[in-house]
């Protein structure tokens, strides 16, 4: 596998095309109403004046974001719902009750996006609720010679968006048969494509004989972590997992942050009033969201393939796993939000009390979504707040640069051209997807642009799956004693599969190969592990 990263000073220019910048896979009814999402539709959405036309993404319109530390203000929220009267609704900070110490931590954390519900007031007319409308209503008021909100808490509103993961065909997931809706599937070839290998989705289960690649039982130094925000875990024999009874073990180069699981739980559940999937613990499951059907989710095992890239390609490294992606590719903004901010306070409070045993080096991130606001490239939002935090503690973020064959900015990814802070570490590393062939070519599906700072192996990968999932599809033919293989049997623990998800893990691992080989990891006030960063990085 081969992990090229693109300097600077030799970055390609390569503008967005215009023409197409609203042309992305529409997902289906299905599953929006499974997440209670809806597409922001440029040709229909309501726009305050003096605000530009927004582009195609999709969000939760129950919901929005804000810092707790305007959420949790009376006054501040007290304006804000008495601008929003006049489409008859209001906003609630949702429910943040449970024990839980990583959501009551949480709740001490002023910058952190919470989410505030809407609901219809009493004395209202019938109203549909759309945190769209309602964030346009703020920005209007907000304007002008004498706002009557403060401009500073309105530019810090946002919609909760959708992630996706977005591996090729199966891995997005409106896209399940392959017969069309991404930008490279015009011709409706689909399952013919070299990217969709089979029933649509383009995974398939393998063998591989080979044990875990080798790591030393007692490294000379700390090892590099890299978190790894996906689907979570499944049973492997490559990480000491026969089933999922309980976490993995230690050693194993696999480890779970149960505070964090917790907290995302919970804040899951305060959110309750809205359609949703709740993210129950680091197991990656239910394995199909259609149980009547049986087929397989398109990204069950996701978090499990990118745990085996990181083993393959540095073994000494750990992968903490966090799971804020559900098992159909998607995620929501205020999960992965939370758990960003909770790795920095852990990274934060590490450093300030010399815990080398809580350290995380590295965060990949193998999701994302388009932002609405034209005037993206200089976007930096909650998400991006989310993002410097972290680099200014030296942690190294690396993300997944997306699977539409376009040139539009896909954040965080797109955050690699954006400078979010002086005086830290690296800015985002984004990565675009290389075929397996001699020449590294670039895939078909991968997004590009002089935003994507690097290029990873990420078409005909071969990983870890776990070894326990089954799913209704069955062979082509069966005869007695004879037959074509299962397509959707994983009890072989291997799958091959295709995205920049994948591609984005191996540049990390790479990073975290150069921290290892670069001397003592214990030492992680965050001084030294900024200079740490950047000279890793600089080698490569």
């Amino acid at each position: 596998m081969v992990v090229k990263f693109v300097r600077d000073e030799t970055a390609e220019a390569a503008a967005e095309d215009a023409s197409t910048l609203n042309e992305l896979p529409t997902p289906p009814r299905q599953l929006l109403d499974r997440h209670g999402a809806r597409v922001l539709d440029p040709a229909t959405a309501v726009v305050a004046a003096g605000q530009p036309v927004p582009r195609t993404t999709v969000y939760r319109p129950g919901t929005f974001l804000l810092p707790n530390r305007y959420l949790r203000d009376q006054e501040t929220l007290a304006a804000i719902n008495r601008v929003l009267a006049r489409i008859g609704v209001y906003a609630v900070p949702a429910d943040q009750g449970g024990d839980s110490k990583g959501y009551a931590r949480a709740r001490q954390l002023d910058d952190l996006p919470a989410r505030a519900l809407l609901n219809v007031r009493e004395d209202s007319d019938p109203v549909v609720v759309d945190c769209w409308k309602a964030l346009q209503l703020l920005r209007s008021a907000a304007s002008g010679e004498k706002p009557e909100i403060d401009p500073e808490i309105v530019a810090k509103v946002s919609v909760e968006h959708l992630l996706f993961t977005s591996p090729v065909f199966g891995g997005v997931p409106w896209e399940t048969s392959g017969l069309g809706g991404t930008p490279w599937e015009t011709s409706g070839f689909g399952p013919g494509s070299s990217y969709g290998r089979t029933h649509g989705v383009n995974r398939i289960p393998v063998t591989l004989a080979a044990d875990p690649p080798y790591r030393s039982e007692k490294p000379a130094h700390r090892r590099p972590v890299i978190a790894v925000l996906d689907t979570g875990i499944g049973p492997h024999r490559w990480f000491g997992l026969g089933d999922r009874s309980g976490p993995p073990p230690a050693g194993s180069g696999l480890a779970v942050a149960p505070d964090i699981q917790a907290a995302i739980l919970q804040a899951e559940l305060a959110s309750s009033t809205l359609p949703t999937q709740l993210l129950a613990d680091y197991w990656d499951a239910p394995t199909t969201g259609q149980p009547l059907i049986g087929d397989i989710d398109t990204d069950t095992g996701h978090g499990l393939f990118i745990a085996g890239i990181i083993r393959q390609a540095c073994p000494e490294a750990d992968t903490l796993a966090i799971r804020v992606v559900h098992s159909d590719g998607v995620a929501y903004e205020a999960d992965v939000l939370l758990a960003l901010h909770l790795l920095a306070d852990r990274v934060r409070n590490a450093q300030a009390n010399h815990r080398p045993e809580d350290m995380v080096d590295i965060v990949s991130i193998s999701m994302g979504y388009y932002v609405e606001d034209p005037a993206d490239v200089v976007f930096t939002g909650l998400f991006g707040a989310a993002i410097a935090d972290l680099l200014s503690l030296g942690v190294l973020v690396v993300a997944a640069a997306g699977n539409d064959a376009t040139t539009r900015r896909f954040y965080p990814a797109a955050f690699a051209d954006q400078p979010l802070g002086s005086g830290c570490g690296p800015q985002v590393i984004s990565v675009g997807a290389l075929n397996p062939d001699v020449g590294t070519s670039r895939a078909l599906f991968s997004n590009e642009g002089p935003w994507v700072r690097c290029w990873a192996t990420g078409a005909g990968v071969v990983s870890t799956y776990p070894d326990d999932v089954r799913g209704s599809a069955a062979a082509d033919h069966e005869l007695p004693g004879r037959g074509s293989f299962d397509p959707d049997d994983y009890s072989a623990g291997f799958a091959v599969w295709d995205g920049t998800s994948f591609a984005a893990p191996l540049a990390a691992a790479e990073i975290a190969k150069a921290l290892f080989h670069s001397g003592d990891l214990a030492t992680v006030d965050r001084d030294t592990v900024v200079k740490r960063a950047w000279t890793a990085l600089g080698s490569l």
